[in-house]
C-alpha cells in the first residue's frame, strides 16, 4: 500500500533557503495547505515574516479525502519540512464545502444547517468557522475528519482555516482604497473562483470545476453576463496556478480585453529560490492572513 501511493505522489517544487535550520524550528511556523489535486507546505520565519522553504506535491487517482489522508501520511514521513515540531501549525483546506454568512444571522447552534444550503456533507466531515477580517461575516466550512486525525496527532495547536478566506480578506483588504467593480479569477489545478469587489465590498463569490479551458471561460463568461458585466470594460486579475503560455490563459485573451495577473501580500518577504516563482502563484498558501 505505501509503495503504491508513493506511486501516485509527485514532487513539483522543494525550495529550503539556508536559514531552515531544524535546530530553530519552535520559533517558525508551518502552513499546509491540502486539496483534492494537491499538498502544499511553506514555513515561515515568524520573527521577520520571511518564508524560507516551500514544497509542492501533486497526486494522480485519488478521488475523497480519506485518499488524500493516506497521501498526507506518506509525506509526514518523506517531507523535510512537515515532520518538525513547530512554534505553531496551520491547515489551509481547499474544498467547495463552505458558504458565507452575514455575522448579523450566525447562530453558532446552526453551523451545519448553513452549510447543508448550499453543499452536501458527506458525514465524516466537521464543520468549522473562520472569521473574516474583511467584513461582518463568517466563513463555514467543512473540514474533513481524516484530515484532522492526521495533523491533530502530529500537531498539539494546529489551527485550521478554509482556502477561500485567505483569499476574500486578502483581496478585500488590498482594494479597500479602490474605485469601481473589479473582477478576479484565482485558479487552480481541477476549479476556479471567481470574485467580483468594489472597493472594500464583496459583490460576488463562487467557485467552479472545470476539466478543459473551454469549461474555464465558460464559467468566466457566464458570470460576466450573470452579473451584466462586460468582459470587454471590466478588469479581471488573474491569481494562481496559471502560465502565461497555457491554453487557458490564451483563450481568455481572446474573450477579456483588460486582463493582467495580480500578485500576493506584499507584506511577506521571500527566500531569493522563492523569488524565483511568478508573484502570483500560491495567493492563498503565501500571505499574512495566518499570523
Amino acid at each position: 500500500m505505501q509503495t503504491e501511493i508513493k506511486n501516485k505522489i509527485t514532487q513539483v517544487n522543494s525550495f529550503i533557503d539556508e536559514a531552515f535550520n531544524p535546530a530553530y524550528v519552535s520559533t517558525f511556523q508551518l502552513i499546509i495547505q491540502i486539496s483534492i489535486d494537491n499538498i502544499l507546505v511553506a514555513v515561515n520565519e515568524k520573527a521577520g515574516n520571511k518564508y524560507i522553504a516551500f514544497e509542492n506535491y501533486n497526486f494522480q487517482n485519488i478521488y475523497n479525502f480519506d485518499g488524500v489522508a493516506d497521501v498526507l501520511e506518506t509525506l509526514i514521513k518523506d517531507s523535510k519540512l512537515i515532520k518538525h515540531k513547530y512554534k505553531s501549525a496551520v491547515c489551509v483546506i481547499v474544498n467547495n464545502l463552505s458558504t458565507l454568512v452575514p455575522s448579523a444571522l450566525y447562530e453558532e447552534d446552526r453551523i451545519k444547517m448553513y452549510l447543508n444550503f448550499n453543499a452536501e456533507l458527506e458525514g465524516d466531515e466537521m464543520v468549522m468557522v473562520d472569521d473574516l477580517k474583511s467584513m461582518d461575516a463568517k466563513n463555514v466550512f467543512a473540514l474533513p475528519l481524516s484530515i484532522k486525525a492526521k495533523l491533530d496527532y502530529l500537531f498539539s495547536n494546529i489551527k485550521y482555516h478554509h482556502a477561500s478566506s485567505a483569499l476574500i480578506d486578502t483581496l478585500v483588504l488590498q482594494n479597500k482604497n479602490q474605485t469601481g467593480q473589479k473582477l478576479f479569477v484565482h485558479v487552480q489545478p481541477s476549479h476556479l473562483e471567481i470574485l467580483l469587489i468594489d472597493g472594500k465590498k464583496l459583490l460576488f463569490y463562487n467557485t467552479f470545476n472545470y476539466n478543459s479551458a473551454e469549461d474555464f471561460i465558460y464559467y468566466l463568461l457566464f458570470v460576466c453576463e450573470q452579473l451584466h458585466l462586460n468582459p470587454e470594460t471590466i478588469d479581471v486579475t488573474l491569481l494562481g496556478e496559471i502560465e502565461r503560455n497555457s491554453t487557458i490563459y490564451s483563450l481568455t485573451q481572446k474573450y477579456v480585453r483588460k486582463l493582467k495577473f495580480g500578485e500576493r501580500n506584499d507584506g511577506a518577504i521571500y527566500s531569493y529560490q522563492l523569488q524565483t516563482l511568478p508573484a502570483y502563484y500560491y495567493f492563498t498558501l503565501f500571505n499574512n492572513y495566518y499570523s
